[in-house]
């Protein structure tokens, strides 16, 4: 019987996750493995790194746990899909050593960065679409050409983490569009290098492999790669992309006004567009998306996943079992979360105008009068996030021109019951939520079946639709302008104190 179950690699900021799929059938398997970032003394206390060969040995027991658990052998994957998180970088050196390693936290080029933007800040993000340049791989070489300056020297070449991951599996060096443009490598306009941008950041060309779309055949599997995966020398592999973008083919999220929510360790919101639409305030970023003649103009919370996790180990401890309860106790929370307000992590984006976001927890009623519990403040947190999703909406329409046709959202926070039903009462719209939170893989899944021309049907994840409640949506409007106003306090505040 010939092979018909694809593999995507999901190398997201907070681990990796091998989901097998089949045509018709979605998911077969999952298999999450977490990795660890590193701050040594040379790049602190901004920068963050990894030990690339521990993420590719990580990334290797992924895809052999799915297969065991699929009960499936390598020569059952008739392709695999690569999707990544989307700043992230490697730079490599003719033999294939990672010279360089830059997750998407990594801002050890903060004064590169900053030197390029107070220089040409408008000419990069009309070119690239994004801000500031210090999480750009064009400011990550100049860190490197200034404090290791024998390793830039022997740079071969600069990918994307998804990129990287293709080539460990391939040894073919490519880089995918999507991916290329959100790391600061690719003219959003016009699909290509822009060479004499790129030249004026002492991006070297010879850095730069020659690019693919997310649903072409990047190489096939080694021989080498496939003893260590598991997978059967000369599969394909598809760089299917960015994994935002991916989870929103995941969701079906590709027609013009279509809004996007992958709400896991971040919480990116991206809003379909036909054409490339930049912010003349520069407070958005603008990609391109992983379907032809699409791009995204995203509005992004940030840390949300990463801050709830935080609370939840503050409150209750580690583990699922702590998620769990957490997710529980939400569902107890008086009514709307009280009086209880917290602004912690996301806001609304602004990515032209550096700085850091004051926050706290405001309780209006006195604990002496009434108190307040995990209960209460988990629910306040739950709120955050979705306020914090409700301003960036409310943003990326206003820089679209165009209000959202559409709302989905899928991603580990999805697996919080009451996120999306908080969410849709503080939007005051219907909301679509996932119901398999594993979208982005779905999405690397579907482009990796059209690289081998394949049937992708039944690989995006089905939908259900949350109505909002007027009552509760009522409340939370009230709530909404108040949360928005001791925002705008709270940075009033930090400018005073500055």
């Amino acid at each position: 019987m010939a092979a018909e179950h694809l593999l995507a690699f999901d190398a997201g900021t907070s681990g990796v996750r091998a989901l097998i799929a089949r045509p018709g059938a979605g998911t077969v398997a999952v298999a999450r493995r977490e990795w660890q970032y590193e701050t040594t003394p040379e790049i602190a206390p901004f920068g963050k790194a990894f030990d690339a060969e521990r993420f590719w040995s990580i990334l290797c027991e992924a895809a052999r746990a799915a297969l065991k658990d699929a009960g499936l052998a390598g020569k059952d994957i008739a392709a695999v899909g690569v999707t990544s998180q989307r700043l992230g970088v490697v730079v490599i050196d003719r033999d294939g050593r990672a010279l360089f390693t830059g997750p998407n936290v990594d801002a050890r080029a903060f004064v590169e960065g900053l030197g390029i933007d107070a220089q040409m800040a408008g000419r990069v993000y009309a070119s690239t679409g994004k801000l500031p340049s210090l999480l750009l791989a064009p400011a990550r070489l100049r860190w490197l050409r200034n404090h290791r300056a024998a390793d830039f020297e022997r740079a071969a070449a600069v990918l994307a983490i998804g990129d990287w991951v293709a080539y460990r599996l391939t040894g073919a060096l490519r880089s995918e569009r999507s991916l290329a443009g959100d790391c600061g490598l690719l003219d959003i306009s016009t699909r290509e290098r822009n060479t004499e941008l790129l030249a004026e950041l002492d991006v070297p060309d010879g850095l730069l492999p020659p690019l693919v779309r997310s649903d072409e055949v990047a190489g096939a599997v080694t021989s080498g790669a496939a003893k260590e995966t598991g997978l059967a020398a000369d599969t394909p592999v598809v760089i299917a992309g960015g994994d935002t973008q991916c989870a929103l083919l995941g969701m079906g999220v590709t027609e013009p006004g279509e809004v996007g929510i992958a709400a896991g360790w971040s919480c990116p919101l991206q809003q379909v567009t036909a054409e490339p639409r930049l912010d003349v305030q520069r407070r958005t970023w603008t990609s391109l998306h992983v379907v032809p003649d699409r791009w995204v103009v995203e509005s992004s919370t940030a840390n949300a996943g990463q801050v709830w996790d935080w609370w939840c180990h503050t409150l209750l401890g580690d583990g699922a079992a702590a998620l769990e309860e957490a997710a529980a106790l939400v569902e107890q929370a008086s009514t709307l979360g009280g009086d209880v307000f917290a602004l912690l992590g996301p806001a609304a984006m602004n990515a032209g105008a550096m700085g850091l976001h004051q926050g706290g927890v405001l309780m209006t009623t006195p604990l002496a009068v009434g108190a307040v519990g995990r209960a209460e403040l988990l629910r306040a947190a739950l709120e955050n996030i979705a306020y914090a999703l409700r301003a960036n909406l409310e943003q990326a329409e206003d820089v679209t021109g165009q209000p959202a046709t559409r709302i989905a959202t899928g991603g580990g926070l999805t697996r919080v019951p009451l996120f999306a039903r908080v969410l849709a009462d503080a939007l005051g719209r219907p909301v679509e939520v996932a119901r398999d939170a594993d979208v982005t893989g779905r999405g690397a899944a579907i482009l990796a079946a059209r690289g081998v021309g394949a049937v992708s049907e039944g690989l995006a994840a089905g939908m259900e639709q949350i109505e909002p409640e007027a009552a509760a949506a009522a409340t939370h409007q009230s709530k909404y302008e108040r949360w928005r106003r001791l925002g705008q306090a709270l940075d009033a505040l930090r400018e005073g104190l500055s």
